[in-house]
């Protein structure tokens, strides 16, 4: 990658690095940073890597202020912006630690003991492939938990082990787009990243890609329940893009992700393609059928959607049926499904 490396941490043998790829969010850059150095009751070596694809803001100033904090920084600036994927793999590939957590430049940690719960995993399981985390969905400015839904901790109520590829692909596969909530073995990252091309999967998703190639049978990975990660939602990089192009990315990336590690007729590969056109999909639809998405966005999704999930009895009853209902009945039933969750002091995601 071509940059400067602004300033190193001591030298140290780090057990977790800390991996931020970001691009002009000084504001929010700062905030995850406070969240990171919060943290207490920890005995790990930690790093915090931040990966900058050539902001034109004050990061470089910001980042040079926290230099002197308890956790040590290294700090890598592109000399020009190579794009989101290139600057995640960028990151990892700055690291020295063991594990790599793979967090979000506008996310942060909601825990102050978040350190030490991944210290008390990596304690009893020292050779993990990685851990997954729960992580609350927010809107922009973090001051309001926007979706009444729970990653990781939905499908495990306890801290769970998880053993070979197929079972961490399609219990917990579906999630590895929000990198905030997933620590990885840098080691078996470095080998998937050399074993294969990585440029048709520059997608938005190449992370999903890496951990995915990075399992084999012997992997072993855990769950932990605990909501550890406030995710800013509506604020990824790709918001510019129009709105089929915003779907289109969740369904090319997850798809090429498992079916070009598992194999298409894999059985992980079916039951994980299930759950993102369950949730992903789903919620893509959702959005666009209350904001009034025309119909050029329905032209391309409902064909797309069709090609990847027809074979899922999950897409034909939580998903298709949104793209065929008329928006004012979609329109009435968010209503009530908002007033609902007031009730119980949640904001409705949509």
């Amino acid at each position: 990658m071509h940059g400067v490396i602004l300033f190193l941490p001591k030298e140290a043998t780090m057990r977790l690095s800390i991996c931020v790829p970001t691009y002009n969010r000084a504001p929010e850059l700062r905030v995850m940073l406070d969240s990171l150095m919060a943290q207490t009751g920890y005995g790990l070596d930690v790093e915090i890597v931040i990966s900058d694809n050539a902001s034109t803001d004050d990061t470089p100033t910001l980042v040079a202020s926290y230099a002197d904090r308890d956790i040590p920084i290294v700090y890598h600036r592109l000399t020009d912006n190579l794009g989101f994927d290139r600057n995640i793999l960028n990151a990892v590939a700055c690291a020295s630690g063991d594990y790599c957590w793979l967090f979000g430049s506008d996310d942060v940690l909601l825990d102050t003991g978040a350190f030490a719960r991944v210290e008390r995993v990596l304690a009893v399981y020292p050779m993990l492939a990685g851990i997954s985390l729960g992580s609350d969905g927010y809107n922009h400015d973090m001051t309001e938990r926007t979706a009444p839904h729970n990653y990781i901790a939905t499908n495990f109520a306890a801290e769970t082990l998880l053993n070979g590829r197929g079972e961490i692909i399609s219990s917990v596969g579906p999630w590895f787009g929000y990198m905030s909530s997933i620590v990885v073995r840098r080691e078996a990252w470095a080998r998937a990243v050399d074993a294969s091309p990585i440029e048709p999967y520059l997608n938005g998703y190449v992370h999903t890609y890496v951990v995915a190639r990075s399992l084999d049978e012997q992997s072993t990975w855990v769950c932990v329940p605990d909501i550890l990660v406030g995710c800013r939602l509506g604020n990824d990089s790709f918001q510019g893009r129009d709105t089929f192009a915003r779907t289109q990315l969740d369904m090319v990336g997850y798809e090429r992700a498992f079916g070009d590690t598992l194999g298409r007729d894999h059985w992980a590969y079916r039951s994980a393609m299930a759950k993102v056109s369950a949730f992903y999909v789903r919620t893509h639809f959702l959005g666009a059928k209350i904001y009034g998405a025309g119909s050029p966005y329905w032209k391309q999704a409902i064909p797309m959607s069709v090609s990847y999930y027809w074979r899922y009895p999950t897409f034909w009853m939580r998903t298709f049926p949104i793209a065929i209902t008329p928006r004012p009945l979609m329109l009435m039933a968010q209503a009530i499904f908002r007033r609902t969750l007031k009730r119980r002091g949640i904001k409705a995601f949509a």
